[in-house]
C-alpha cells in the first residue's frame, strides 16, 4: 500500500480560519474606502473595530486549537495509529444512546470506534467534518492517528468516565485495485 497523501491534519490552516482572515483585511478595506469620501462617526468606527476585533479573535482562538492538537501529533504521546479498511456504522441518537452521549460508530481495522459529539470534547476541531459527513469511499483503506482524552461525565447524578478518540490526522491510504484504476484512465 502506498499513501496518497493526508486527507485531514489537525494542525493545517483550515478554510473557516482563512474566511474569518479575508474578512477582517475585507472589512477594513472597505471602511478605509469609504472613510475616504465621507466622515465617519465615533459610534460608526466603534462598531467595525469591535467587528474586527471579534472576527479577529474567533481566528485567534481557532489557530491555537489547531496549534495544540499539532503539538500533540508532534509529541506522539498517548497517539493510537489505526489503519485498515473504513465503514461508517451505526448513529445513535441522544434518547438511545447509553448514557444519554450522543455519538456515530466508526469501523476501522475490525475494530469499532465511538466518535461522541463534539460537544463533550475538549476541543471540537478533533473531528471537523468527519462527524457529521465525509469525503471517503466505503471501503477505502484509512490511517487515523487518535489521541484518547478522558474526561469525566455527569449524567443522572451520576459520573461516568468518558474515553473519547480525538483524530487528529487523517491519511487515505491507496490499494493496488485503486491504482490500477488510476493508471488505467491516464
Amino acid at each position: 500500500m502506498a499513501y496518497s497523501g493526508t486527507a485531514f491534519e489537525a494542525g493545517e490552516w483550515q478554510l473557516f480560519e482563512l474566511i474569518l482572515a479575508a474578512g477582517v483585511a475585507a472589512l477594513i478595506i472597505f471602511w478605509l474606502i469609504l472613510t475616504h469620501f465621507k466622515k465617519q462617526g465615533f459610534i460608526s468606527w466603534s462598531l467595525v473595530i469591535l467587528a474586527s476585533v471579534g472576527m479577529t479573535s474567533l481566528c485567534v482562538h481557532s489557530r491555537l486549537n489547531a496549534m495544540q492538537l499539532d503539538s500533540l501529533l508532534s509529541q506522539g504521546k498517548n497517539i493510537e495509529i489505526i489503519d485498515g479498511e473504513f465503514h461508517y456504522g451505526e448513529y445513535h441518537f441522544p434518547y438511545t444512546a447509553k448514557h444519554g452521549i450522543d455519538y456515530r460508530e466508526i469501523s476501522l481495522d475490525g475494530r469499532n470506534i465511538k466518535l461522541y459529539h463534539s460537544g463533550y470534547l475538549p476541543n471540537s476541531r478533533c473531528y471537523r467534518d468527519f462527524y457529521s459527513d465525509n469525503n471517503f469511499a466505503n471501503d477505502v483503506n484509512l490511517r487515523l492517528y487518535i489521541h484518547w482524552f478522558e474526561t469525566s461525565y455527569q449524567y443522572q447524578k451520576q459520573t461516568f468516565k468518558l474515553k473519547a478518540p480525538c483524530i487528529i490526522k487523517i491519511e487515505q491510504l491507496n490499494s493496488q485495485s485503486t491504482r490500477e484504476k488510476l493508471v488505467s484512465n491516464i
